[in-house]
């Protein structure tokens, strides 16, 4: 199997949205604006997550002008990194750009980006855990975080998710998979907390809870999908 060479558009949508809820500003609105790009709208910020076969051209950089509601600081997230045009014309516009490497990490390739980056990074959410690494360095997880297709956005539960590990948990409200560090479901807004599992006598309980909009709690296996689960103290 031919190793990956870069995040596919749903794994580089999800490291901007990790990287922008770190800096304090969540997106409030998501959508795909056009094939190979997502657009995520903050409080502050006008973002695109812009995935294509090569280095993303200037052309994209000057479509965001165009699109970009007025009084908002302009961001484009790359797997695939940037043009000499694209990175020239973001400088002279006072746009942010940052590359996304296999790990997810973002990093800054204009000015204006190294201004608005966070003082500390978030974690990148597709490095390896050091648990997960055997003796030759190799990481032994069973699959990756998210499907490698390119559909957006996956109103299921992703068949491909290690379920085996707890860096994804999905929101109970809505089924939607989230990093475990996301604060808030991007779907319906629920505010998320991380799933554990618990060994009891019987065997392993696998308890998911997240405080639901109505103040009641729901529970759901991550394993089964049942939500008939005893709750442990």
């Amino acid at each position: 199997m031919a190793e990956q060479q870069r995040l596919t558009l749903d794994q580089a949508y999800q490291a901007a949205y990790l990287w922008l809820d770190h800096l304090g500003d969540p997106p409030l609105e998501i959508s795909e604006s056009s094939h190979g790009a997502v657009e995520l709208i903050t409080e502050r910020l006008f973002v695109r997550v812009r995935s294509s076969d090569g280095p993303v051209e200037q052309s994209s950089v000057l479509a965001l002008l165009r699109a970009a509601d007025a009084g908002k600081k302009l961001l484009i997230f790359s797997p695939s990194g940037f043009s000499a045009g694209a990175v020239s014309i973001a400088e002279t516009q006072g746009i942010a750009l940052f590359s996304l490497d296999l790990t997810g990490r973002a990093n800054a390739e204009t000015t204006h980006a190294r201004t608005i980056a966070p003082a500390t990074e978030p974690v990148p959410p597709f490095a390896p855990a050091k648990d997960d690494e055997n003796e030759d360095g190799f990481s032994s997880r069973a699959g990756t975080p998210f499907s490698t297709t390119s559909d957006f956005p996956a109103g299921e539960k992703d068949d491909a998710i290690d379920v085996g590990t707890f860096d994804w948990a999905d929101c109970p409200s809505c089924g939607t998979t989230h990093h475990r560090n996301a604060k808030f479901c991007r779907e319906c807004g629920a505010n998320l907390v991380t799933a554990v599992s618990r060994l009891t006598d019987e065997g392993e309980t696998h308890v998911a809870t997240v405080p639901h909009q109505d103040g009641t709690a729901k529970l759901r296996c991550r394993t089964c999908g049942s939500h008939d689960i005893e709750l442990i103290e």
